[in-house]
């Protein structure tokens, strides 16, 4: 009986104590001109992001660790290029019995066209050319105007059987692709790699050589100043030793004739390659140069 006391003690002191537990509060982002490598082959064209960073636990966001926080896309609008969306592409389909390898995206006439390997029982050359659109849920569907395998035109002969995509290639939803009849849905989101990533995207769209994503109102919620920056704002942020309170640091790209390119990854060679000032405010201001400088000068 002592020992039952004992317990609805400890819960009793406890469990008040769990609940007052402060509630982390975000912190705020912004991106200006970005060229955000995301990996070693992948590169977002972020023309203009707003958003939050949310941690994922009772500890500030640790920009070292893309795992400890998630982000919130509020506006935005971001290009990716053919290489980079392969890229993406081929991690995404890079688990065990995936249907699909050797995958290449390119675009064509405002459409897109992806080529690659077909694995049902023997491989099979595919080619597809597809409409993209963002649907009302946020997700980015793909839907196929012409299909060949072994470069014949499979739509209709798919049609006369009654097989549809989503008969030969399984869904992978925890992997951002969702095959519903012959329509595949692309979640961006799921897609790339830490942080993860939510937001409305609410429009997709081919722009040259470019697959456009815009979030939210786009380039249109941007801000009025200028420049390539990443600047981030109130809430606490750890970057390796330096801890910030009620945030406000700006990454500035030295060299603003082109975007600034960064890595997150790697984040601490341009941090170390650059400089910094405090303002009266007592914000911080550090100017870097771009990775692929670095890269050059190695």
């Amino acid at each position: 009986m002592k020992v039952w006391y004992s317990a609805c003690a400890v819960v009793v002191l406890v469990l008040p104590l769990l609940a007052a537990a402060p509630e982390v509060p975000p912190v705020g982002i912004e991106m200006r001109n970005v060229h955000l490598h995301v990996a070693a082959d992948a590169v977002l064209e972020v023309r203009w992001l707003r958003g939050r960073l949310h941690s994922v636990s009772a500890h500030p966001p640790v920009f070292d660790d893309q795992q400890s926080f998630t982000m919130a896309i509020q506006d935005g609008e971001i290009a990716i290029d053919a290489a980079s969306l392969t890229a993406l592409v081929n991690h995404a389909f890079d688990y065990k019995g995936a249907a699909l390898s050797n995958l290449r995206v390119g675009f064509e006439s405002g459409q897109l066209a992806q080529h690659g390997t077909l694995k049902k029982g023997i491989r099979v050359p595919f080619s597809i050319v597809a409409t993209v659109a963002a649907t009302p849920d946020g997700t980015m569907r793909m839907h196929p105007v012409k299909v060949k395998t072994a470069g014949v035109p499979t739509a209709k002969l798919m049609s006369l059987f009654g097989v549809e995509l989503d008969d030969i290639i399984k869904s992978r939803p925890d992997r951002g692709i969702v095959f519903h009849d012959n329509d595949l849905f692309l979640d961006p989101s799921r897609m790339l790699p830490p942080p993860r990533t939510t937001g409305t995207l609410t429009r997709a769209v081919v722009r040259g050589d470019r697959l456009v994503q815009v979030f939210g109102r786009g380039a249109a919620g941007a801000a009025t100043g200028g420049g390539n920056y990443i600047w981030f704002r109130g809430g606490n942020i750890r970057f390796g030793r330096l801890l910030m309170s009620d945030a406000d640091l700006k990454l500035i790209d030295m060299d603003p004739k082109d975007p600034f390119d960064f890595y997150s990854a790697k984040y601490n060679d341009q941090l170390v390659a650059g400089y910094s000032k405090n303002t009266p405010q007592k914000a911080l201001r550090t100017y870097m140069p771009d990775y692929a400088d670095l890269r050059t000068k190695r």
